[in-house]
């Protein structure tokens, strides 16, 4: 289905959903109400492409100031802080992130109930229930791993009852979710086929996947390994992973690995997302980096996502992942050789690189991308599955079939035992910038994030790194080893809402 079909949407619901004043206006003027919206089966899909627009991914904080990735920028700006442990709670992120999810979570609730006591046909119902437990789930995962313990509420919003409400426990949330999840997937109402044949909506295998991630979250690695092994070997995605680099090629956005994404307006810029904020920034470069993008006709932009000096000398020589996510040497047409200040991902730049194996025959227009957010692989599946067959039951033949299907697409030798750090580092190399968890959550779920943190100067330095990659290193480990230990595992609660 195609995406542009949000524009539909917003424009029908605009004066209805959006302004929360009038949204929950006791008495709301007009006459359109969910008992008289939910007419047909097109009204539903338009408020369903609602619910996947306000979803996001990890984006800019689950990637800057990790091991992982920083920014390219010479200066960070305020906007910005967020994402490298100077947020307090009145920040814009802090509170954009969490106005995103209730929005979510307030029309999911609301299409929950409308839906309910419309004349649909019990088919059209239950399609749209499922979907929509699947999409509230999304959003209830995104608070509850980011800010810990929310107000909670699974029904149409009543101003009078969610004013005095407190916090229910994170894990409370949580195992309900899991429950919603298992009601989509034993509906019957969720699509068997892959993402792409699906126009674009959650799948069975879609909502397995955020069931596995939920019990990853919480520890629950019998729960996980149950999930995963059902989309490893019984979904219609490849169990053999292609060429790493296939995914990311122009024309091919809706990849058969891809298990679920969220997608953008069709040459519309996605503002705030990691394609549009991944292109170098020529002010932060060299001058001989300044004429290699030059002649090879690069868009320059903001480039707040850039990969750590540090991160990209850890990939094997021989691994074809690293073409596709670090771009930081070119050779001019004099034959100089340049290394630039910071390191690049052609993966999202929309530009004709590597030049092994360009993923776009032309340069993209600025700003401009049709590539989605791809939130669930293959490839995540089997490094969850990895890591729980580990937890369980440690270097077991089991736990390192699955990653070695991974290494084994990336051309690197197989592992013939692993260790926890084995796991770490395959899902840094694989997952640069994408992926549901995002790096960050990763290192907090694992609770390594301030040893982390703490280690990237040393290794920046002996990187040989740009003397500014280093200074934002040693701002990122001030920051964490000055801070009570634990403070940047969850954001704090925005001012205004308490």
């Amino acid at each position: 289905m195609k995406i542009k079909l949000y524009i539909a949407f917003i424009t029908v619901l605009c004066g209805i959903m959006i302004s929360c004043d009038d949204f929950l206006e006791e008495n709301p003027k007009g006459t359109l109400t969910p008992q008289t919206f939910f007419q047909n089966e097109a009204e539903a899909n338009l408020a369903l492409n609602g619910l996947q627009g306000l979803m996001d991914g990890p984006s800019n904080y689950g990637h800057c100031g990790t091991d992982v990735g920083t920014s390219g920028r010479d200066v960070i700006a305020a906007g910005w802080y967020s994402y490298f442990y100077k947020h307090n709670a009145s920040d814009n992120y802090v509170l954009s992130n969490w106005s995103n999810q209730y929005a979510g979570i307030k029309d999911a609730n609301l299409l929950l109930a409308g839906v309910a006591s419309s004349s649909l046909t019990d088919k059209v119902k239950g399609q749209t229930r499922a979907q929509a437990l699947f999409y509230r789930a999304m959003f209830y995962f995104e608070l509850t791993t980011s800010y810990g313990d929310v107000p909670y509420w699974r029904d149409e919003i009543n101003m009078e009852v969610v004013a005095p409400m407190g916090l229910t426990p994170a894990n409370t949330i949580q195992e309900e979710m899991i429950d919603d999840l298992d009601e989509a997937i034993k509906s019957g109402y969720l699509s068997t086929n892959k993402w792409n044949e699906n126009g674009s909506r959650p799948t069975v295998w879609a909502a397995r996947m955020l069931k596995a991630h939920y019990h990853i979250w919480m520890e629950q690695w019998d729960e996980a390994r149950a999930e995963l092994i059902e989309v490893t070997e019984n979904s219609p995605h490849p169990s053999v992973l292609p060429p790493y680099g296939e995914q990311y090629k122009s024309g091919n956005e809706r990849h058969d690995e891809v298990i679920f994404g969220r997608e953008y307006l069709i040459d519309v810029q996605a503002t705030g997302g990691l394609q549009n904020q991944a292109h170098p920034n020529a002010n932060g470069e060299n001058a001989a980096a300044k004429a290699v993008f030059s002649d090879r006709g690069i868009f320059t932009r903001s480039s707040l996502y850039v990969t750590r000096w540090s991160f990209a000398n850890s990939y094997d020589p021989a691994d074809a992942r690293k073409a596709y996510n670090c771009y930081g040497t070119d050779t001019l047409a004099d034959g100089t050789n340049v290394t630039f200040n910071w390191v690049y991902l052609p993966k999202i730049m929309g530009c004709a690189l590597p030049y092994s194996d360009p993923l776009w025959a032309v340069n993209e227009a600025a700003g401009k991308t049709q590539m989605p957010l791809r939130l669930f692989k293959m490839s995540d599946a089997y490094l969850l599955l990895a890591e729980a067959e580990f937890m369980l039951n440690g270097s077991s033949t089991a736990a390192l079939a699955a990653i070695n299907k991974v290494r084994q697409r990336a051309g690197v030798a197989d592992l013939t035992s692993m260790t926890i750090k084995d796991i770490q580092n395959e899902r840094a190399w694989e997952l640069v910038a994408e992926g549901f968890f995002g790096r960050k959550k990763d290192l907090i779920r694992w609770g390594i994030l301030e040893s982390t943190v703490m280690e990237l100067p040393q290794k920046e330095r002996e990187a040989g790194v740009y003397s500014l990659g280093v200074s934002r290193a040693m701002d990122d480990s001030a920051a964490i080893a000055e801070a009570p230990m634990g403070r940047f595992r969850v954001l704090p609660i925005p001012d205004a809402q308490i």
